[in-house]
């Protein structure tokens, strides 16, 4: 509703100042449009870009549009039919620029919104516990909100951050937490390569420059708040970007056997030496499983078959499809824990196809070593041949 009344005086004012409304009315629409385009496409702005957020401000500008339509056309101050040629020809122009270079520059991801609902006082409190636990009292928490997981029968529950610092209350991150298990929390505080407000100071940290001092402030900041990481047989830490842009990302995991153990740690500290991203999944160390059935290779095959498979149904037969299985991870489902191999998918398009019903790259795919159910990154359930 702010974004909808945001915009209101921008299409009452334009009218009011140039009494032609087609000019008018492609400005409103174009502007809501270019800002958030500019929020997705450019470093360091620390914004976020929200297609519903174009929608409102659309609308707002419409809403003042048609007030300032209705006010001067009872004065008799509105001609319709000035600027009809620079519209049309600065529409063309838009369409033209918006779906051969901006729609071309961006990655689109669906979120269910309709399926948001309000949270109670129970997942209030288990997401303040948790966010204690990350960062103590640095963050205030904005409005929670429930929301089903895609296709599968869980809920996360989704929420903001914000700074407390004065002068920065605009600032935001952003977190999720799982429900009702509360055992995976992920908080994106910082979105750009640029360090922020938001990200959270450790104490003691200086801006590192290289994986080791990075690693050394990862483990500082898991030491304050997540002491048992330190019992992690695998330690990594690895640059985000190129050259290390966003900074670096720590893991920390837990092997039995040869198997990738369900609990989990991620911190990722940015260029100024603060953590900008966690990432805390709270499973067991250690669980008993059945022998894997499938190795390696049957693992592979099982996902170019059943991606093959999603392909062809969407009448897509020139995707090249390479994939690497890399490691099993103890998976549970329905109370039962299970071998699942982890593959790597990646796929090369032919020009001519399209590629807008092919899975993005570098996509990590499961496949339970016992029956051979493969199931894509979103944790869908796929359909073998």
């Amino acid at each position: 509703m702010w974004n909808l009344a945001l915009t209101v005086p921008v299409g009452l004012f334009a009218l009011m100042a140039a009494r032609r409304p087609l000019p008018v009315l492609v400005g409103v629409v174009v502007l809501p449009l270019g800002i958030e385009f500019t929020q997705a496409t450019v470093d360091g702005l620390g914004r976020v870009c929200d297609s519903s957020d174009a929608e409102m401000n659309i609308i707002g500008g419409l809403v003042g549009l048609a007030v300032a339509a209705t006010v001067l056309t009872v004065r008799r101050s509105l001609d319709w039919r000035a600027g009809l040629k620079g519209a049309l020809i600065a529409s063309v122009a838009f369409l033209l620029l918006g779906s051969g270079v901006a729609r071309p520059m961006l990655e689109f991801t669906n979120v269910d919104g309709t399926g948001l609902s309000a949270s109670g006082p129970d997942q209030k409190r288990a997401v303040e516990n948790a966010v204690k636990e990350a960062f103590g009292d640095r963050y205030a928490i904005g409005q929670l909100y429930e929301q089903p997981c895609v296709d599968l029968p869980c809920r996360n529950i989704i929420f903001n951050l914000y700074s407390r610092e004065k002068g920065h209350s605009e600032a935001l991150g952003n977190g999720s937490l799982s429900w009702p298990d509360g055992k995976h929390l992920n908080v994106l505080l910082e979105g750009s390569d640029r360090p922020t407000v938001m990200g959270y100071p450790v104490t003691g940290a200086k801006a590192p420059s290289t994986d080791q001092e990075a690693n050394q402030v990862a483990r500082s900041y898991a030491q304050q708040h997540y002491p048992w990481a330190k019992d992690a047989n695998v330690q990594q830490t690895f640059p985000v970007g190129e050259k290390a842009q966003l900074g670096w990302m720590t893991n920390w995991r837990w092997t039995h056997s040869g198997v990738l153990m369900p609990r989990m740690l991620d911190v990722q500290v940015d260029r100024a030496g603060n953590v900008s991203q966690i990432d805390v999944t709270l499973g067991p160390t250690h669980v008993k499983l059945p022998k894997a059935k499938l190795d390696a290779k049957q693992a592979e095959n099982a996902v170019i078959k059943a991606v093959t498979e999603r392909l062809r149904a969407n009448e897509t037969t020139d995707a090249t499809l390479e994939v690497k299985a890399f490691t099993v991870k103890a998976v549970e489902q329905d109370g039962t824990w299970a071998p699942h191999w982890l593959v790597n998918l990646t796929q090369n398009t032919d020009k001519q196809g399209n590629a807008t019903q092919l899975p993005d790259p570098g996509e990590t795919y499961r496949v339970n070593a016992i029956n051979g159910q493969v199931y894509d990154s979103g944790g869908t359930s796929m359909k073998v041949p």
